[in-house]
């Protein structure tokens, strides 16, 4: 009966350390695995309300990344800052597209 402590002790440490590492997103949209998503890159100009004038790029793609022998997709954001365009585009209000 002693030996019964150590035995599940060391039991119990080895399912510990046989986990495989998650990867932990904020946002579920943001990695894909598999294929990487048709359509991209994606750029788009919005513009920002509490700036007159002022717009900003934000160009989406998606990075390729290898993970435990699979191909994980994570998606990448560019941002740039620009004047807006001097045309507006009917019925849009914040997001011009290029």
């Amino acid at each position: 009966m002693k030996c019964v402590p150590p035995i599940l002790l060391g039991l119990s440490l080895m399912g510990c350390a046989s986990q495989q590492p998650a990867v932990n997103l904020d946002n579920a949209d943001s990695a894909i695995m598999g294929e990487k998503p048709e359509g991209y890159p994606k750029t788009f100009i919005k513009r920002l309300p509490d700036l007159p004038g002022f717009c900003i790029e934000v160009t989406e793609d998606w990075r390729k990344h290898p993970y435990q022998g699979d191909t994980i997709w994570l998606k990448e954001k560019t941002i740039k800052s620009l004047n807006c365009p001097e045309r507006s585009f009917p019925g849009s209000t914040n997001v011009l597209k290029r």
